[in-house]
């Protein structure tokens, strides 16, 4: 008997267009990518390889290979003080990181240069040093990873556009 609802739910959540949050459906046109960047070893192309692959696309060593090429044009990543205590010391810290990027295919630019901003916040604890060190590590990694998905939904909406 529990069946039955359990089913009407997920034929319901199927019909309104509804699916779980994960890679992105790249089209034809992203099938084999190229990543082009300063630092191809910085931790954001590093996790932009995975999320591509993670998204069915072969990242490839070379442009002739490539039927896109993902050029990562700026890559910040940097902290700064929010908010600071009666006595001047720092409470509160922002993470943040820019990436501006492009893409483009044999026919042209699919992405003109577009900026992207990501941002975290996190509170610092004077008797707790260490500990607050590993959470802006693990801030940093997470948005680092939020960054590189970002950047390959927007690309792949983007020769979705171009294809159309």
């Amino acid at each position: 008997m529990r069946t039955l609802p359990m089913l009407a739910i997920i034929v319901l959540l199927g019909a309104c267009g509804f699916q779980l949050r994960g890679a992105a459906l790249l089209p034809q046109s992203m099938e084999r990518v190229y990543l082009q960047a300063a630092d191809l070893n910085s931790p954001l192309v590093q996790k932009l390889e995975q999320s591509l692959r993670q998204s069915g696309a072969e990242v490839v060593p070379s442009p002739f290979e490539a039927t896109a090429t993902l050029r990562i044009i700026e890559d910040t990543a940097d902290e700064r003080v929010l908010s600071v205590s009666s006595s001047g010391q720092p409470q509160e810290y922002e993470l943040y990181h820019t990436v501006v990027f492009d893409m483009a295919n044999d026919n042209g630019v699919i992405l003109q240069p577009t900026s992207l901003t990501l941002t975290r916040d996190y509170f610092f604890d004077e008797q707790d040093i260490l500990g607050k060190a590993e959470d802006a590590a693990f801030l940093q990694d997470a948005l680092v990873e939020d960054v590189a998905r970002s950047i390959v939904r927007r690309a792949a909406l983007a020769a979705r556009a171009g294809s159309s």
